[in-house]
Parts: structure tokens; sequence; C-alpha cells
């Protein structure tokens, strides 16, 4: 008995699941979708500092502090319809996702988790939704090489930022990844 196969007609357009699946994480590590609203520049904060990539190092875990501005790519910060915040192709992230007062906040590979999201509203506030908490410039210091972590938002000057306008002012909502 012969077993006769019929080949399937290539249908144009379409994916597979695994090349759906690697779009979709390969979107996770790209810059936002064409469609998001973006802008590029620097992120000021107290004392006419900007948010700054410490040494302009792209690692993972990367701290992230207030620097004299530069005009550095390590200062180029891009404000996401997509609810990210990226510098030197990595996103700005709340470390291990933490929720509490003092949590650092670092450079890291973008991976949609809820760490990475920022909304910024009209007051000037950079919020991370999952922890309801505002960047921070630690001990409210202007000084070279403050670290900026989350903080309960209390409308001080060192939670107040000037970021690059145009980009996202709320994030996706749930399932929007």
């Amino acid at each position: 008995m012969t077993t006769r196969t019929t080949a399937r007609p290539v249908t144009r357009g379409l994916l597979s699941t695994a090349a759906v699946t690697a779009a979709l994480l390969t979107g996770l590590t790209a810059a936002p979708a064409s469609g998001a609203a973006t802008a590029t520049g620097q992120i000021t904060g107290l004392g006419g500092k900007c948010v700054d990539v410490e040494g302009g190092a792209s690692a993972n875990g990367t701290a992230v502090q207030l620097y004299d501005c530069n005009g550095t790519a390590a200062q180029q910060w891009t404000v996401g319809g997509d609810g990210t915040i990226r510098a030197l192709g990595k996103c700005l992230d709340v470390a291990s996702g933490g929720t509490a007062d003092g949590t650092p906040v670092r450079l890291w590979e973008c991976n949609g988790s809820a760490a990475q999201q920022w909304a910024t509203p009209a007051a000037r506030d950079i919020v991370n939704p999952q922890a309801d908490k505002c960047l921070d410039a630690a001990g409210n210091s202007s000084a070279n090489g403050t670290r900026l972590q989350i903080w309960t938002c209390a409308g001080t000057a060192n939670q107040k930022w000037t970021a690059p306008s145009g980009g996202g002012t709320t994030p996706p909502g749930p399932g929007a990844m």
C-alpha cells in the first residue's frame, strides 16, 4: 500500500506559531512599534542634572544615576508609547520587579515586564504603575552619582522630571504586551 501525501499550499502572509513567537519575543527587545509615539532626549531632574547610565555601560544591572548633563548617549532616553523608557538599547527597570520604597532602578534588557513600565503624567512624575511609586533621586541629593530608585510619590523636587515629550503618558493596559 502506498501512502499518498498531499503538499500543503504555501499561504503568503501567514506565519507559523514559531515565527509568531519569535516575532513577539524580538518585539520585546526591539524599539517600540512604528505606531507607538516616541520621543528621545535628556531627562532632567533635581539641580538640573540628567538621568544618566553609569559609565555609559549597557550591561544588565548598570546603575542609573543623576549626573551633569553632557549630551552623551548615556543620557539619551527614549520615552516610548509602549510605556518603556530606553537608553543604550536597554530599558529603565525596577530591580527584581521590586515595589518597596528604596528599590533601585537600573538598566536591563527589555523584557516586557511590569518592572519596565513607566507613566509620565503631566505632573512631571515618572511612575512605575506596578509599584505605584515615583522615580526618585535618593536622599533628595543632586550630587553627581546620586542613585535613582522608586519611592512613594510625595510631589518633592527629587521626584520631578522633565522628560522628552511625545512619548506615552500612560502605560499600555493589561494584556497589551
